[in-house]
């Protein structure tokens, strides 16, 4: 009598336990990597959409031979020093100059807030309002942090020059922490 040979179509137990085991090691490995990834893709996304507003507004200025501010604003018809950057902000035609959207300003654009988790915070100059002359030029030069989580490393680092131009600084050293002007990396967020 001839014996039928038994082929086994799937994994014994043995088997599928050690697959699994080097299933789970590997995406332990993955994880920490993707979550940092996916971390600097959202504020490089936040950075270009910060970066486009600020050239919306210098080209706004531009076209329409007057001041254009953008300020920091939680409201949609004011701008409000105590609220901060990521709670959103107003861009408009500063009529007069002051900064402050008076009934002779119009307001070009109301931006929600930030995802939560992300702060913006704007320095020196820049803490409360951007301003553009009709000319372009900012009426100051300051700088402004952004942040996931209150982490320095994958922060973007914004520079607004006097003449309007943007500089998103670099990491030279390649820690994930940007460099200011002075070749120091930023210590906080909040600056």
């Amino acid at each position: 009598m001839v014996q039928a040979e038994r082929f086994s179509l799937g994994f014994t137990l043995p088997e599928l336990l050690i697959t699994l085991s080097l299933v789970a090691l590997v995406l332990s490995q993955i994880t920490p990597d993707l979550s940092a990834t996916l971390q600097q893709n959202r504020l490089r996304g936040v950075s270009a959409q910060f970066s486009q507003q600020l050239q919306l507004s210098r080209s706004e200025a531009i076209k329409r031979n007057r001041k254009v501010t953008l300020c920091k604003s939680d409201n949609p018809t004011q701008c409000n020093p105590s609220s901060e950057w990521e709670s959103g902000w107003l861009l408009f035609e500063n009529r007069d100059g002051d900064g402050r959207v008076d009934h002779e300003d119009t307001i070009l654009q109301v931006h929600q807030p930030l995802p939560v988790g992300i702060t913006l915070r704007g320095v020196g100059n820049f803490k409360n309002r951007i301003t553009y002359k009709p000319s372009g030029d900012s009426t100051s030069f300051s700088r402004l942090v952004l942040c996931d989580q209150n982490q320095t490393i994958g922060a973007q680092l914004l520079y607004i020059n006097s003449t309007g131009r943007i500089r998103i600084a670099a990491d030279h050293n390649g820690n994930g922490i940007p460099e200011d002007h002075n070749g120091n990396e930023i210590n906080s967020c909040e600056t």
